[in-house]
């Protein structure tokens, strides 16, 4: 009988010969460590993947159970707050989940929160950079309103959440809009709701690319014109310009009267009712995320916390893996939604 031969597996040690460099420097460059050159790294990874070098799984293990151990030192990863309001994860109940749950499953894996608020005074893109060098950071979470945010992600690993950032294109989690509207228009027909205003914010359209406008646009054109309530985009919702915003809702309630209104704001049942409509037996209300500030409403639970806990997965799987640096083709994980009966809508009783 024949032995099988085991199967031989490419070391560290097997790459740094063939490059011709010590095995400190091949283990320096596949782990994506500053002390080596990015010219020098690109080099070494190529030959790693000719010669089919690949981590052990056993050493992945063995880190996992180091990290669960009862008293361990956990890694940081650094939650990038890019709101110009410090504190707004624990002031707004909207933020609050997506943090809660981040934290929780950061704990669960070994790692801890690191916050760095990017509006604090003397807070530079030079002086994150340091930050981030110093605690020895390699994964960070980039949180909302962050936009276009230039920043040397070579050593990083990166994910945001929702739709964080337009520029670069990260890793990102977020609520599936797209899905969770639709949802919401199919539980309305099947309510028998046929006139539905929408409202919803500019930076929301502006953020998820048009998608919700155009599946207005597309369900409007398969209506009767005496059925179709034109969409309202309006502009920024913050505190200083919701008076002027609030005027033109509650225009457009009392111009178009819809039988629901479907949003994002927890200020729409007010708006409803200051136009002169009692929630819900003249007109309804449905919030496209219901969790934690509308929990009372009908509308969409859109699972904030899933995508806090899901974004701290990814990342660490990045981390991990050695996947530093803008990615070439980004991950794009949307969570969906599920219906959540409340107060703000009449649902008829079955026949």
């Amino acid at each position: 009988m024949k032995l099988k031969r085991k199967s031989s597996r490419v070391s560290i040690r097997t790459v740094a010969h063939a490059a011709g460099i010590s095995t400190a420097a091949a283990s320096y460059a596949l782990k994506n460590k500053p002390e080596v050159s990015p010219e020098t790294r690109e080099r070494i990874v190529a030959i790693a993947q000719r010669l089919g070098y690949a981590p052990d799984p056993r050493l992945v293990s063995w880190m996992t159970r180091v990290r669960e151990a009862s008293t361990k030192e956990f890694l940081p990863i650094a939650w990038l707050n890019a709101h110009p309001e410090r504190d707004n994860w624990t002031k707004y109940k909207w933020f609050s989940p997506y943090r809660e749950a981040a934290q929780e499953r950061c704990r669960q894996l070994g790692y801890r929160l690191e916050e760095i608020w990017l509006h604090q005074p003397g807070m530079t893109m030079r002086r994150i950079s340091q930050i981030i060098d110093q605690q020895g950071i390699e994964g960070v979470i980039v949180t909302h309103y962050a936009n276009h945010f230039r920043f040397n992600w070579n050593h990083l690993a990166g994910v945001s959440i929702e739709h964080a950032t337009l520029a670069p294109q990260l890793h990102r989690v977020t609520s599936d809009f797209f899905y969770n509207f639709l949802l919401a228009i199919k539980m309305l027909r099947r309510f028998q709701y046929e006139r539905i205003g929408i409202c919803l914010e500019e930076s929301l359209d502006r953020r998820t690319h048009q998608s919700i406008r155009a599946m207005t646009l597309y369900r409007e054109a398969a209506y009767p014109k005496s059925k179709r309530i034109p969409l309202l985009i309006y502009g920024g919702g913050s505190k200083e310009k919701w008076p002027q915003v609030k005027k033109q809702i509650i225009s457009w309630l009392r111009h178009y009267k819809p039988e629901v209104v479907v949003g994002l704001d927890n200020r729409l049942v007010k708006c409803v009712e200051e136009a002169g409509f009692r929630v819900p037996h003249d007109m309804g209300v449905v919030h496209l995320a219901t969790d934690d500030d509308a929990s009372d409403w009908t509308g969409i639970f859109s699972n904030k916390r899933m995508i806090g806990m899901a974004a701290v997965e990814l990342l660490i799987s990045l981390i991990q893996n050695r996947q530093f640096g803008v990615p070439k083709a980004a991950l794009y994980t949307a969570v969906q939604g599920t219906w959540h009966t409340g107060r703000t809508l009449l649902i008829p009783k079955p026949k």
